[in-house]
C-alpha cells in the first residue's frame, strides 16, 4: 500500500475518532465495530454515527468495499422495521480506493432516491474518487457533518 492509498484507508477511523471525540458526550455514539442504534446487537454498522433517539447522522466510507448500495440498504430496513427516527441523515464518502464497478454507486444513489419516498432520510453524497487532496477532504466533511449537526439536533 502506498502513503495516498494509506491516507485515504484512514478515513473511516479519522473520522469517526473526530465523531466520538466531538459528540459521543452529547449524544449516543456508535463506532463501527458496533450495530446501529436501533438493529439487534448483531445488526449491520454503520462506519460511525450519533443518535439523540430520534434523529440518526449515520456515515459510510467507501474504501475498498464492493457493496455501497447495501450500505445505503440497511436504513430502509432499519426504518421499516426496527426503528422509525424521524430523521435519517446519511453521508455516503466515496473514496480514491472505491473498488467496484460504477453500478454499485448508481443503485446505491438509486436506493436513496427511492427510499426518500418511505424513509424521512437525507442522502449526502461526498465523491472524493477524483483523488481530491486528504486533508482537505477530511475537513470538508467534518465541516459538513458539523453544520448537519447543528441545524439538525
Amino acid at each position: 500500500m502506498n502513503d495516498r492509498e494509506k491516507k485515504w484507508s484512514d478515513l473511516e477511523p479519522d473520522i469517526v475518532r473526530w465523531l466520538e471525540n466531538n459528540y459521543s458526550w452529547r449524544f449516543q455514539f456508535k463506532n463501527s465495530y458496533q450495530s446501529i442504534v436501533g438493529f439487534p446487537t448483531d445488526g449491520f454498522r454503520s462506519d460511525g454515527m450519533i443518535t439523540d433517539g430520534k434523529t440518526l447522522l449515520a456515515v459510510e466510507v467507501e474504501a475498498k468495499q464492493t457493496h455501497p448500495d447495501t450500505n445505503v440498504g440497511k436504513y430502509w430496513l432499519l426504518h421499516k422495521r426496527y426503528q422509525q427516527y424521524k430523521k435519517i441523515i446519511l453521508f455516503h464518502v466515496f473514496t480514491p480506493l472505491f473498488d467496484s464497478y460504477g453500478w454499485r454507486k448508481t443503485l446505491a444513489e438509486f436506493y436513496a432516491t427511492e427510499m426518500q419516498k418511505e424513509v424521512p432520510i437525507e442522502y449526502i453524497l461526498k465523491d472524493f474518487r477524483k483523488g481530491v487532496d486528504y486533508g482537505s477532504a477530511l475537513r470538508e466533511l467534518r465541516d459538513a457533518i458539523e453544520r448537519k449537526v447543528e441545524a439538525s439536533f
